[in-house]
């Protein structure tokens, strides 16, 4: 299948990547796009194709990309005429997600979430959630790969809450700990809470570089929480939780 995949960052490049080795013709488009996105693009295997070609000749549409910059890219393919298979793959509120199925009202859409660490075949699974009326179609275009998808539901919105329950606990975890270390930090204690990483599920407290780390991140898990914070409010829950957590990755950036 021709498949064309917006964009190939650090996430996108490696479902992109599995792709090409399950036998697709992957194509991106280079326009506007850094360095770094070229090498990751040229690594994965990926064919650099003008926007209007990459889309028009396209069988079906990837995009992975932050969450800010979604609907913006439905909104183009939509503008463009797609009408294939368009597997939307960010992290999104559920207003946001009907938005972008709106954008792309021609194409059949397919609600898709990222579990894990990008695919490489380690011994942590990628999970991909599929959601929607064509999820077990989406879900063959990974077989024999190191990507696993998973179909949670039949209608677009439930692979997106799938992924939003565990980056709500994965991400709100590691947000805790940068404050941890943080006020750790301020009373000169930082020796006394790693010393608490030999306690159960405290595995995050063993390196207090952990806030300088996670500072390469944080210009994209902050609208995340933007997201999450949305979606949580829709379920009746507490989203001024997830609100107050953005705050850990505004102040990183």
């Amino acid at each position: 299948m021709r498949i064309a995949v917006f964009h190939p960052g650090a996430m996108g490049s490696k479902l992109a990547a599995q792709l090409v080795a399950a036998g697709h013709e992957v194509h991106w488009v280079p326009d506007g796009r850094s360095p770094e996105s070229t090498a990751r693009a040229a690594d994965a295997g990926l064919i650099g194709t003008p926007f209007a070609e990459a889309v028009g000749r396209a069988e079906a549409v990837l995009c992975s990309c932050a969450p800010q910059g979604a609907l913006d890219i439905a909104v183009q393919v939509g503008q463009a005429g797609f009408d294939g298979l368009y597997i939307e793959a960010n992290p999104l509120s559920p207003k946001s997600l009907r938005e972008a199925q709106e954008a792309v009202a021609r194409a059949t859409f397919v609600d898709a979430g990222v579990v894990g660490p990008p695919p490489t075949g380690g011994p942590s699974p990628t999970h991909l959630m599929l959601s929607g009326a064509a999820a077990e179609q989406a879900a063959g275009l990974w077989a024999g790969t190191a990507v696993t998808p998973m179909v949670v539901g039949a209608e677009p919105g439930a692979a997106s809450a799938a992924k939003s329950s565990y980056a709500l606990y994965n991400k709100g975890k590691a947000a805790l700990a940068v404050l941890a270390f943080q006020l750790a930090e301020k009373h000169g204690v930082t020796e006394a809470l790693t010393a608490q990483q030999v306690r159960g599920d405290a595995g995050s407290l063993s390196d207090p570089a952990l806030p300088d780390q996670l500072r390469r991140v944080a210009w994209r898990w902050g609208p995340e929480f933007d997201e999450l914070a949305e979606t949580l409010d829709e379920a009746g829950l507490e989203g001024d939780a997830a609100r107050a957590l953005r705050q850990v990755w505004t102040k990183l950036t």
